[in-house]
């Protein structure tokens, strides 16, 4: 008799304990297709929502830089400059320079990138800074360099990044130019002469030591030489001298009178 009582008690826990494992179920399909964004509580979507806002509030600007085409690179001279400007608002560009539109209303960053057998692009000023309103404005600064003739790639980028992180809003494709550097100038006449003359005396010098001779000494010596009249002219200018001028008269000898008689 118990048995037949007992048997509906235990279809009835059965029964349940299936709706249970059914709604655990239903559950976690549920949470299985919702995406990233909602179980982290909308933060990924609020991220998007952030960089696009970001984006539409920035503005036509101007990139003003050197144009390296008439920068006159020679091989072993010194660095010429080259110069970049980010403006919020617009500027006739001047004599050596190029201009192009760029965005601008976030935090800028600027890249200059040399190509070629011994060229240096030496960074004057930070890579990153603020052009935030169309009255801001931001420069940077290298030095450009080359040890040998021939042809250097010169690659400038302008990246907006978002606030001060590595998120980048928008990047203007890299403005690239190529450049002749040119060969250093050669002097075949006599100051090139005198020059290498003057680099071995010295060079002799040092490697005797000053024992001998020192720098000054010759310096002295061909200052005389060079100061000095060549032999026979003082001769010759004391003759003239004394052949042109006025002879002194001879006085007239007299004669003793004879004794009269």
């Amino acid at each position: 008799m118990s048995d037949i009582v007992g048997a509906p008690g235990c279809c009835l826990w059965w029964t349940v304990l299936a709706v249970l494992i059914a709604m655990a179920c239903g559950l976690l399909l549920v949470l299985g297709q919702r995406g990233p964004e909602d179980a982290g509580g909308g933060t990924q979507k609020a991220y998007v929502e952030e960089i696009d806002q970001a984006r539409q509030q920035l503005f036509k600007g101007q990139l003003v830089h050197t144009d390296a085409r008439y920068m006159g690179l020679v091989a072993g001279a010194e660095p010429s400059p080259f110069q970049v400007e980010v403006l919020g608002s617009w500027r006739q560009a001047g004599p050596g320079e190029a201009q192009a539109p760029v965005s601008a209303g976030a935090q800028i960053g600027v890249k200059l990138r040399c190509s070629g057998a011994g060229v240096r692009c030496i960074p004057l000023s930070s890579e990153r800074q603020n052009v935030l309103s169309k009255g801001d404005g931001a420069t940077w600064m290298w030095d450009v360099s080359a040890q040998h003739a021939g042809k250097i790639s010169i690659a400038l980028t302008v990246t907006a990044y978002f606030r001060d992180s590595d998120t980048v809003l928008v990047e203007k494709p890299p403005v690239t130019t190529h450049v002749d550097v040119a060969a250093p100038p050669s002097d075949n006449g006599w100051l090139s002469w005198v020059k290498e003359v003057w680099q071995w005396v010295t060079g002799a010098v040092t490697s005797l030591g000053g024992l001998a001779v020192s720098v000054s000494t010759i310096v002295a010596l061909v200052v005389m030489v060079v100061r000095r009249q060549p032999p026979g002219a003082g001769a010759d200018d004391t003759a003239t001298t004394e052949g042109d001028g006025p002879r002194p008269r001879a006085r007239p000898v007299r004669g003793r009178r004879a004794p009269r008689s």
